[in-house]
């Protein structure tokens, strides 16, 4: 069997040859998720604003990253080498050390795309990395000794921690998106471009800066800044975004020197405050690429006559994100057996029969067993707590819980010895869960209404409530451990699936639990654990060191899994061709589509 690492490092679609420059022609009107237009476009983006609104169909059509990991034409969640701005890595020194060639590619300006754009990143980074999606405490980051820029097309980083290929690629080289140095490299809208991010202090007000102007939105189609651009497209000039609802407008960009340039004129991407009003506009005949929504699907036969059906499924995993650092629930939550208790009362099955209509797929872990790929283990392909209720209860029951089944539950023997409720809970706490999920989506609504329902089995009542989906993935990451203040939830639910491995693709990453929205932080004593088999699998890429952790992480359960509905099932205009995948990265190719007819 080739090692996780090789079958990864060698992956991808093989270079694409450039086409003749065509005129573009053509506007494709694309849906925009229920409550969730773009927040940020500086492509260097902490956690909040990590959503695909930004990060898949806004920056990467702009800007585009190093590598790019998803095809257009596969499910495949690997690099595809042709999209890349960049050779094949090269690693040395024991896998401490990577070169990397870059390849012709020019900013919209005419300048050229050079190792100084990469250094400028890397220096915003290293000297912000807190600010980052992809930063962990301890991961690759706080190990960088040197990165070399040795020519205007090669460059070469040297840690002092060994790192598999497989991570070494799609964890932090995938993480670098080269960014114009000669037009951002600046602290004020004033100011002259210099070499500012050439000292940690002077990148940490560079990045201060952009940061700054990423956040007005209002601004973002009139500021220069936002309009030298390396990749197919840009916000359209004065009309491409309108801060009060979402619209996003993106041109082609007319003087884009990579392989697979635009065949349409302009995007647009529509906002929507909620499922029905999306489909509405499906129905009028004004969404080119939209989705249909699950509660819905006895409409497929009629809009069979204009579009094409096709569900999308992630690279990702679906969970309820559990807050440890909440001041009342924490303990309870710190406690296996009531992980393992509320897992019980997880019906999978059900919600894929009954609310998804078999547009989703079973989850017990942080691998997902669709779509395929060579990560996930032989035991988490089996439920290892399937729904069981008389378990749940049971298991409440003999750690001293007084258990209530469709009241409130509540311990009745405090204390960390065997048979007690467990160590920092007190006599008399009542089983009473506030829970926050995602609105706009139907479905979610109704998983999160059987949720309370199954839960309420063994007295536990869930308090349900909504909000936008920008509102809960900000108010995932605001909790602060050391004080409890923004902790106040202890569950919560983002999307379907609500981490997805972008812009980090090998599936063992300790940024998933240190600082992700699944964990809403927190150290309970099981963390140590994980990162250790999370290392193990970084620096080796084995599938037995991948498996150990997916094993540890379903068993374990720092997070509630649920099953991974299809991203959307997608409505394509017949009109609408040079669609023949849907990326499993959630990344979309509008350079590749055409109108015809």
């Amino acid at each position: 069997m080739a090692t996780l690492a090789a079958s990864l490092a060698l992956a991808g679609c093989g270079a694409l040859a450039p086409r003749a420059a065509a005129t573009p022609r053509g506007t494709v009107t694309f849906a925009q998720q229920p409550g969730s237009p773009p927040t940020y476009i500086f492509p260097l983006y902490d956690g909040a604003e990590s959503g695909n609104n930004n990060i898949t169909y806004l920056q990467p059509l702009m800007w585009r990253p190093l590598y790019w990991f998803g095809h257009p034409n596969s499910t495949a969640p690997t690099v595809d080498y042709g999209l890349s701005m960049a050779n094949p890595p090269t690693f040395s020194n024991g896998g401490r050390t990577v070169s990397v060639t870059l390849r012709h590619f020019m900013w919209s300006d005419g300048h050229p795309v050079t190792t100084r754009d990469v250094e400028f990143f890397v220096n915003l980074l290293l000297a912000d990395k807190a600010e980052s999606v992809a930063y962990a405490p301890g991961d690759w980051m706080d190990h960088v000794v040197s990165v070399r820029y040795p020519s205007p097309t090669r460059f070469v980083m040297t840690l002092n921690r060994v790192y598999g290929p497989a991570y070494f690629l799609g964890n932090i080289l995938s993480v670098i998106t080269p960014i114009p140095q000669h037009a951002w490299d600046k602290t004020s809208t004033s100011g002259s471009i210099g070499n500012r991010d050439l000292t940690p202090s002077g990148a940490v007000a560079v990045y201060k800066y952009l940061d700054t102007q990423s956040k007005l939105l209002t601004t973002w189609d009139t500021n220069p800044l936002w309009q030298v651009v390396d990749g197919p497209f840009r916000l359209e000039a004065k009309d491409g975004f309108d801060a009060s609802t979402g619209l996003t407008i993106l041109d082609a960009n007319r003087k884009y020197s990579g392989p697979d340039r635009p065949h349409i004129a302009r995007l647009e991407e529509l906002p929507f405050t909620s499922e029905a009003a999306e489909l509405d506009s499906v129905l009028a005949g004004r969404v080119d690429y939209g989705y249909l929504p699950f509660t819905d699907l006895t409409l497929k036969s009629r809009l069979q006559r204009t579009y094409r059906i096709d569900p999308w499924l992630s690279w990702g995993f679906t969970s309820i994100g559990i807050t440890f650092a909440n001041r009342t629930y924490g303990p309870v939550l710190a406690q296996l057996y009531f992980r393992q208790a509320m897992q019980h009362l997880v019906n999978e099955p059900l919600f894929i029969k009954q609310i998804f209509k078999g547009y989703a797929v079973p989850v017990y872990g942080p691998i997902p067993q669709q779509p395929a790929n060579p990560y996930v283990g032989r035991f988490v392909k089996a439920d290892p707590l399937p729904y069981n209720p008389a378990a749940a209860r049971q298991l409440l029951t003999a750690h001293g819980w007084h258990v209530v089944p469709s009241g409130i539950s509540s311990c009745v023997r405090p204390g960390s010895g065997p048979g007690e409720c467990g160590a920092g809970i007190s006599r008399g706490l009542h089983l009473q869960l506030r829970l926050l999920y995602t609105s706009g989506t139907v479905a979610y609504s109704q998983m999160m209404q059987a949720l309370q329902t199954s839960f309420s089995a063994a007295g536990i009542q869930l308090s349900l409530q909504s909000a936008p989906f920008n509102e809960v993935l900000t108010l995932a990451y605001s909790c602060q451990p050391t004080t409890g203040v923004g902790c106040n939830i202890p569950l919560g639910f983002l999307a379907s699936p609500n981490w997805t491995y972008v812009p980090v693709y090998f599936p063992a990453d300790p940024d998933l639990i240190q600082s992700s929205t699944l964990i809403y932080k927190g150290n309970p004593p099981f963390i140590a654990n994980i990162l250790h088999l999370i290392q193990v699998a970084d620096q080796t890429g084995s599938p037995a060191a991948v498996y150990a952790y997916d094993h540890y992480m379903a068993t374990e359960l720092p997070w509630l899994s649920l099953p991974n509905a299809n991203y959307q099932i997608s409505l394509i205009s017949k009109h609408l061709t040079g669609i023949s995948a849907q990326d499993a990265t959630e990344h979309i190719y509008p350079q590749y589509w055409s109108l015809s007819g």
